[in-house]
Protein backbone atom coordinates (compact mmCIF):
# COMPACT_ATOMS: atom_id res chain seq x y z
CA UNK A 1 0.00 0.00 0.00
CA UNK A 2 1.31 3.07 -0.95
CA UNK A 3 1.35 6.33 1.30
CA UNK A 4 -1.57 8.66 0.17
CA UNK A 5 -2.26 11.73 1.83
CA UNK A 6 -5.96 11.72 0.86
CA UNK A 7 -6.43 8.49 3.27
CA UNK A 8 -5.52 10.69 6.33
CA UNK A 9 -8.61 12.63 5.49
CA UNK A 10 -10.56 10.89 7.53
CA UNK A 11 -8.56 9.45 10.55
CA UNK A 12 -11.86 7.70 11.78
CA UNK A 13 -11.64 5.44 8.80
CA UNK A 14 -9.74 2.39 9.19
CA UNK A 15 -7.66 0.62 6.68
CA UNK A 16 -6.69 -2.44 6.34
CA UNK A 17 -2.72 -1.59 6.65
CA UNK A 18 -2.81 -0.18 9.93
CA UNK A 19 0.75 0.90 10.37
CA UNK A 20 0.56 4.81 10.13
CA UNK A 21 -2.58 5.89 7.96
CA UNK A 22 -4.03 6.54 11.41
CA UNK A 23 -2.31 9.59 11.49
CA UNK A 24 -3.76 13.10 11.19
CA UNK A 25 -3.30 14.88 7.91
CA UNK A 26 -0.77 16.91 9.33
CA UNK A 27 1.73 14.55 9.44
CA UNK A 28 1.90 13.43 5.80
CA UNK A 29 3.75 13.23 3.64
CA UNK A 30 5.54 10.46 5.39
CA UNK A 31 9.21 10.75 4.58
CA UNK A 32 10.40 7.27 2.52
CA UNK A 33 12.44 4.55 4.25
CA UNK A 34 15.74 4.74 3.26
CA UNK A 35 18.52 2.27 3.27
CA UNK A 36 21.66 4.07 4.91
CA UNK A 37 24.04 1.12 4.43
CA UNK A 38 25.88 0.80 1.14
CA UNK A 39 24.84 -2.33 -0.88
CA UNK A 40 27.64 -5.37 0.31
CA UNK A 41 28.42 -8.33 -0.32
CA UNK A 42 26.75 -11.52 1.75
CA UNK A 43 29.10 -13.25 3.57
CA UNK A 44 28.81 -17.25 3.12
CA UNK A 45 29.15 -19.62 5.76
CA UNK A 46 32.64 -20.06 4.87
CA UNK A 47 33.91 -16.58 5.56
CA UNK A 48 31.75 -16.98 8.89
CA UNK A 49 33.52 -19.75 9.94
CA UNK A 50 36.59 -17.83 9.23
CA UNK A 51 36.34 -15.14 11.40
CA UNK A 52 35.37 -17.69 14.46
CA UNK A 53 38.54 -18.92 14.23
CA UNK A 54 40.38 -15.70 13.56
CA UNK A 55 42.69 -14.41 16.59
CA UNK A 56 40.54 -10.80 16.35
CA UNK A 57 37.20 -12.24 17.04
CA UNK A 58 38.68 -14.81 19.81
CA UNK A 59 40.14 -11.54 21.34
CA UNK A 60 36.95 -10.02 20.83
CA UNK A 61 35.32 -12.56 22.75
CA UNK A 62 37.80 -12.99 25.77
CA UNK A 63 37.02 -9.04 26.34
CA UNK A 64 33.58 -9.47 26.55
CA UNK A 65 33.10 -12.39 28.65
CA UNK A 66 35.89 -10.92 30.97
CA UNK A 67 33.29 -7.75 31.48
CA UNK A 68 29.95 -9.78 30.97
CA UNK A 69 30.80 -12.71 34.04
CA UNK A 70 31.87 -10.27 36.54
CA UNK A 71 29.34 -7.93 36.02
CA UNK A 72 26.68 -10.32 36.05
CA UNK A 73 28.24 -11.98 39.20
CA UNK A 74 28.15 -8.92 40.80
CA UNK A 75 24.34 -7.93 39.85
CA UNK A 76 23.08 -11.51 40.77
CA UNK A 77 24.55 -11.33 44.05
CA UNK A 78 23.88 -7.57 44.93
CA UNK A 79 20.06 -8.78 43.86
CA UNK A 80 19.71 -11.91 45.83
CA UNK A 81 21.46 -10.00 49.01
CA UNK A 82 19.02 -7.75 48.95
CA UNK A 83 16.21 -11.01 48.89
CA UNK A 84 17.83 -12.35 51.78
CA UNK A 85 17.96 -9.75 53.75
CA UNK A 86 14.46 -8.93 53.25
CA UNK A 87 13.94 -12.50 54.11
CA UNK A 88 15.75 -13.21 57.25
CA UNK A 89 16.95 -9.31 58.19
CA UNK A 90 13.45 -8.17 58.80
CA UNK A 91 14.71 -6.01 61.91
CA UNK A 92 17.81 -4.89 60.05
CA UNK A 93 15.59 -3.78 56.88
CA UNK A 94 12.84 -1.70 59.01
CA UNK A 95 15.37 -0.24 61.25
CA UNK A 96 14.24 3.84 59.72
CA UNK A 97 17.49 5.74 57.88
CA UNK A 98 16.25 8.87 56.14
CA UNK A 99 13.29 9.99 57.57
CA UNK A 100 10.20 8.02 56.85
CA UNK A 101 12.39 5.80 54.26
CA UNK A 102 13.85 2.60 56.62
CA UNK A 103 17.30 0.45 55.25
CA UNK A 104 15.00 -1.75 52.89
CA UNK A 105 13.68 0.83 51.00
CA UNK A 106 16.82 2.59 50.55
CA UNK A 107 18.96 -0.32 49.27
CA UNK A 108 15.83 -1.11 47.53
CA UNK A 109 16.05 2.21 45.67
CA UNK A 110 20.42 1.76 45.42
CA UNK A 111 19.56 -1.40 43.34
CA UNK A 112 18.15 1.38 40.90
CA UNK A 113 20.90 3.13 40.55
CA UNK A 114 23.10 0.02 40.96
CA UNK A 115 21.67 -1.07 37.79
CA UNK A 116 21.85 2.34 35.80
CA UNK A 117 26.13 2.24 37.26
CA UNK A 118 26.13 -1.14 35.18
CA UNK A 119 24.49 -0.20 32.13
CA UNK A 120 26.54 2.99 31.73
CA UNK A 121 30.17 0.85 32.74
CA UNK A 122 29.12 -1.76 29.97
CA UNK A 123 28.43 0.84 27.34
CA UNK A 124 31.96 2.53 27.83
CA UNK A 125 33.24 -0.47 27.83
CA UNK A 126 31.96 -1.69 24.80
CA UNK A 127 32.62 1.33 23.38
CA UNK A 128 36.00 1.37 23.83
CA UNK A 129 36.69 -1.80 23.31
CA UNK A 130 34.28 -4.32 21.83
CA UNK A 131 32.74 -2.10 19.00
CA UNK A 132 35.77 -1.31 17.33
CA UNK A 133 36.79 -4.92 16.71
CA UNK A 134 33.36 -5.97 15.97
CA UNK A 135 32.95 -2.87 13.43
CA UNK A 136 36.29 -4.11 11.94
CA UNK A 137 35.03 -8.00 11.70
CA UNK A 138 31.79 -6.67 10.12
CA UNK A 139 33.84 -4.58 7.77
CA UNK A 140 35.81 -7.57 6.48
CA UNK A 141 32.60 -9.84 6.10
CA UNK A 142 30.78 -7.16 4.26
CA UNK A 143 33.72 -6.00 1.97
CA UNK A 144 34.10 -9.53 -0.14
CA UNK A 145 31.83 -11.63 1.62
CA UNK A 146 35.56 -13.23 2.91
CA UNK A 147 37.13 -12.85 6.11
Amino acid sequence: MTHDPTMAKDVEQTFDDDTEFHLPKEHWPLPELIHTETPHAEPTHTSFVSVAASPEYTRLRSAFRSFAFPMTIAGLTSYFAYVFLSIFATDFMARPMLGALNVGMVIGLAQFAMTWLWTALYVNYATKRLDPVSSELKARLEKDGLA
